[in-house]
């Protein structure tokens, strides 16, 4: 039934006043509360409009996840590069990363949906040039990109996770009267207690970034 509102019963909207922008725009308000509850009939109630209606502009609930997807990844900034190519690779990440953030539900599906569409091409092409530009190619120019996009989604699952915080059991509750057994992770406390942050978030990429220098001068070195 169409949603009620303030005014009265909303009357169905016609399928002329559709278009594909506005069926996104239904479908990310629908998706920001839970991903699974996005399907044809959840967007065609948000618009005030039939499920009939919305198939003359997607196919199903498949395509409409996809396309959503792929619509969050168009939203990845082209960064300019510099003479470093190595702070752009740390740029780089740090805004994927941030674009993830800012996109909390849709990260389930972006695993299992990596490649939803023609705008996750644009964002490989600006890591794999970055990384030739390293002197980095193939398998290991790849494999350098595959794992920076799975740090990301590991660490925005963990940061995602972090809001929940208050609800579980505190690291100083659970170690309490066993802190003999697990001296490092109660000397680390504190530091626990920011799993997750963005000042780690650094450290972490900054150690990788290093060491793929390191890994490189190496290679130049044989």
């Amino acid at each position: 039934m169409p949603r009620p509102s303030a005014s009265g019963p909303q009357s169905r909207r016609s399928r002329n006043s559709l278009s594909p922008e506005a069926i996104l725009d239904a479908a990310e308000t629908v998706a920001s509360t839970r991903l699974d509850g996005l399907t044809i009939r959840a967007v065609a109630e948000e618009l005030g409009s039939s499920p009939m209606s919305l198939y003359r502009y997607v196919a199903g609930k498949e395509e409409l996840v996809e396309t959503l997807l792929d619509r969050v990844l168009g939203r990845m900034p082209a960064l300019p590069e510099t003479e470093d190519p190595l702070a752009d690779l740390r740029a780089f990440a740090t805004a994927h990363r941030d674009l993830l953030l800012a996109h909390p539900w849709a990260v389930p599906g972006l695993i299992a949906h990596p490649l939803p569409g023609p705008n996750a091409l644009p964002i490989g092409e600006q890591a794999l040039r970055l990384l030739h530009r390293l002197g980095l190619d193939g398998d290991r120019a790849v494999a350098t990109f595959s794992g920076i996009i799975a740090l990301n989604y590991g660490w925005v699952s963990f940061a995602i996770a972090r809001t929940a915080a208050e609800a579980a059991p505190s690291l100083e509750r659970i170690t309490s009267g066993a802190s003999a057994d697990f001296p490092y992770t109660v000397a680390d406390g504190a530091a626990m207690a920011r799993f997750g942050s963005d000042d780690h978030y650094v450290t972490v990429v900054d150690e990788l970034t290093g060491a793929l220098t390191g890994a490189l001068q190496s290679g130049q070195e044989r």
